[in-house]
């Protein structure tokens, strides 16, 4: 171990990862900033990986082994708390990192003070195709934390964040919030700075049935209310067990509404968190403007699910709430298309038209 704590210490936790651990460090190993310490956590493999991570002989590598399986929120405490850097980066051990990952989030984070996590933008991979991750372009401090409301616009690989931050925020990953424990790291985090996501590609998220979050739906769903629960209680008061539920199953993750009601309720959480969170944060006009384009874009996109399910009636729903349709207009074509796509699924059978 050297004397001199690293500027920045990357927790990887893994279990059973042979199949892609290697190529992970590797592109750890890569960056163009040096000064970084790798804390592996081998949580009780019993596949190959073990003799991979024996195999890297670089000195910055900390390979950590605890007694017995601890789950991925454990082995992420466990490793937390051998972390020395001043900057802590997250890294499953799946995902890969470009080059200049590292760099450009120390320069943010050592610019900015009040900044305590800098994220980056990333390309998902899955089946060897790439694409884009359909986050929202706007990765300021300001949008941060309106899109922590209503979607969760952060990659764990791609985050870095300020240590100190993390312990004032009273811990690093809460077992009682597995699968949501990073979402709701995010949120505690902005209780003690802005939270930034860098527009450039630096994070290779890989895509794969094998996927923690996709194994644990439910699990995951129901934590991520959690969290959404208490950020609405301020603003939407015995409302905010509802509106976590719609927001977390329909603009989280994606589900189409099946119907006006349950569609125009959710139109009217989102409008009710708009205006409390432009009121609670004092926002000017432009700024206002900024994050009400925003929550129109995401309104949109539940409408427009909804329509290409087979609901082409629902189409007219989107101008039902004004506050959310006042900076943000769908083009003509995609409005166009999704009513003609909802109208033809709308005459398939209801299994096809489900698949």
């Amino acid at each position: 171990m050297a004397s001199q704590p690293p500027r920045v210490s990357v927790l990887m936790t893994t279990y059973n990862g042979a199949r892609t651990i290697g190529d992970s460090i590797a592109s750890v190993l890569a960056q163009s900033f040096r000064d970084f310490e790798l804390v592996v956590v081998d949580d009780c493999s019993s596949d190959n990986t073990p003799a991979i991570l024996a195999g890297i002989s670089d000195p910055r590598v900390r390979v950590l082994r605890p007694d017995r399986n601890l789950g991925v929120v454990g082995a992420r405490n466990f490793g937390f708390t051998a972390c020395r850097g001043d900057y802590l980066a997250a890294h499953d051990h799946d995902d890969l990192s470009r080059p200049e990952r590292f760099a450009q989030q120390v320069a943010l984070l050592d610019s900015t003070p009040g900044v305590v996590l800098a994220a980056t933008e990333v390309t998902l991979e899955s089946d060897g195709r790439l694409s884009r991750s359909g986050h929202a372009a706007d990765g300021s401090a300001l949008a941060m934390r309106w899109l922590l409301l209503v979607d969760n616009p952060l990659t764990w690989s791609s985050v870095m964040m300020r240590t100190d931050a993390v312990r004032r925020s009273g811990a690093f990953v809460r077992p009682d919030y597995e699968l949501s424990d990073d979402f709701d790291l995010y949120h505690r985090l902005l209780s003690t700075g802005d939270i930034v996501r860098l527009p450039a590609q630096l994070t290779v998220y890989r895509w794969h049935a094998t996927n923690t979050a996709r194994a644990g739906r439910e699990t995951l769903l129901a934590n991520a209310v959690k969290v959404l629960r208490a950020a609405y209680a301020e603003w939407l008061g015995n409302d905010a067990e509802d509106a976590a539920q719609l927001v977390v199953r329909h603009l989280s993750h994606r589900t189409p509404v099946p119907d006006s009601t349950i569609l125009n309720q959710l139109g009217s959480y989102l409008e009710r968190l708009l205006n409390g969170f432009c009121t609670a944060h004092g926002l000017a006009a432009p700024e206002r403007t900024q994050v009400a384009a925003l929550a129109g874009k995401v309104w949109w996109g539940a409408v427009r699910a909804s329509v290409r399910t087979g609901n082409p009636n629902l189409a007219r729903t989107f101008r039902d709430w004004p506050g959310l349709v006042a900076a943000f207009q769908p083009r003509v074509t995609d409005r166009a298309v999704s009513v003609a796509i909802g109208g033809a699924r709308r005459l398939l059978p209801d299994r096809t038209r489900q698949g």
